[in-house]
C-alpha cells in the first residue's frame, strides 16, 4: 500500500510519502523476487490456489498526481500492474485531502509550539513537527468529519498560515483527468473508488456514506469507461467500516475492497476486507523484504 511518491523528501516527513529513489529500489526487488499482478488477478489466484511463488499486488491510495508523474514511469518500465484508489471529489479542483493541508501548515509555520485542546506540541525542529503532525492526525481522525474540518481550520489559523494557499503544493495535488485517462489506457493501471472526500465512513451519517461511495464509483466508471469494481476504505482500520458499509459495497457491485489492516491475505480472507502492508519513508530495505515475505507474521505463527 503506497500513497504518494515524490522526487525529493518532504520538508516535514509523513508516513504517506516516499521518495522516487526508495520506490525504485523496492520495484527492483519485486522484479527479482516476486510475481507482480493486478489486484483482481491476485484475488483469483488466492481463490483458485494457483499461487506458487511470492505474489504481490501494488496499490496507491488517494490518487496524487505524483503517482502519474513519478511512480507510473517506473511501473511502466517494469511492466508492473497496479491499482489506484482515488478521492474523486478533488479531481479537477485545487483542493486536496485534509491531512495534506495539515502537513503543509505545520511545515510552513514559524510558530515553535502549538496549543490545541489539551495538547501543547513542540514545533521547534523538523522531527518535532513530524511528531506533532502524526499526533494531530490521529486526534482529528477520531472526530466526525465535519468537526474534523472545523478543527483543522482552527489549527491552521493557530499556526498562522493562509488556508487558501495550502492546497497548492505539487506534492499533494490530486491527479487530473488526463492522467487518469493515460494510466487507464495503458492497460497496466486499474482504478478504484476511495470516496469523494476521504471521509471516514463510520464518522459520517449512513446516507452520506452511501452518497460518498456512489459518487466515487460513478466518477471512476465515467472517467475510465470501465465498471468500477474496486474500493479502498478511507483510513481503513477495523473501526472505519462496518456491516452497513459492506452491504452498500455489495449493492454497488464492488468485487474487492482493501483495508489498511496489515498481514497476509489467504483464500479465507473476506473479499471486502483484504489486508495490505503500508509502505512508508522510514522503512528499511530489510523491513520491506520482511513485509513482502510475511516474515514477522510467519515468525508469530511459529511461536504460537
Amino acid at each position: 500500500m503506497y500513497h504518494g511518491v515524490i522526487r525529493r523528501a518532504l520538508p516535514v516527513p509523513d508516513y504517506c510519502f516516499i521518495t522516487e529513489t526508495q520506490f525504485r529500489e523496492q520495484m527492483e526487488y519485486l522484479a527479482r523476487r516476486c510475481r507482480v499482478v493486478s489486484l483482481l488477478e491476485a484475488l483469483h489466484r488466492l481463490r483458485s490456489g494457483s499461487i506458487d511463488r511470492p505474489t504481490v499486488a501494488i496499490t496507491f491510495d488517494d490518487g496524487y498526481q505524483n503517482v502519474f508523474d513519478v511512480a507510473f514511469p517506473v511501473l511502466r518500465e517494469f511492466q508492473f500492474p497496479a491499482t489506484v484508489f482515488i478521492n474523486t471529489g478533488f479531481v479537477g479542483t485545487s483542493k486536496t485531502v485534509w491531512f495534506c493541508r495539515l502537513i503543509q501548515a505545520i511545515a510552513h509555520t514559524f510558530n515553535r509550539t502549538l496549543e490545541w485542546r489539551d495538547l501543547k506540541l513542540d514545533l521547534s525542529t523538523i522531527n518535532a513537527k513530524a511528531a506533532a503532525s502524526k499526533k494531530l492526525q490521529a486526534c482529528l481522525k477520531k472526530l466526525d468529519h465535519d468537526d474534523l474540518l472545523r478543527q483543522l481550520d482552527e489549527i491552521i489559523k493557530k499556526l498562522g498560515c493562509d488556508g487558501s494557499l495550502l492546497d497548492l503544493s505539487p506534492d499533494f495535488r490530486i491527479m487530473n483527468r488526463g492522467a487518469i485517462a493515460a494510466m487507464s489506457n495503458s492497460g497496466l493501471i486499474q482504478f478504484g473508488a476511495h470516496t469523494a472526500s476521504h471521509s471516514i465512513l463510520t464518522k459520517i451519517p449512513l446516507k452520506k456514506a452511501r452518497d460518498e461511495i456512489d459518487e466515487s464509483i460513478q466518477s471512476i466508471t465515467e472517467w475510465t469507461g470501465q465498471a468500477c469494481r474496486l474500493f479502498a476504505y478511507p483510513n481503513g482500520g477495523s473501526g472505519d467500516y462496518d456491516s452497513n458499509i459492506l452491504s452498500i459495497l455489495k449493492r454497488f457491485g464492488i468485487a474487492a475492497a482493501v483495508t489498511t489492516i496489515q498481514g497476509p491475505n489467504t483464500a479465507h480472507t473476506p473479499v471486502l476486507e483484504l489486508r495490505r502492508y503500508g509502505i512508508h519513508p522510514g522503512l528499511t530495505r530489510l523491513s520491506f523484504q520482511f513485509k513482502v515475505h510475511h516474515v514477522l507474521y510467519r515468525s508469530s505463527a511459529e511461536v504460537g
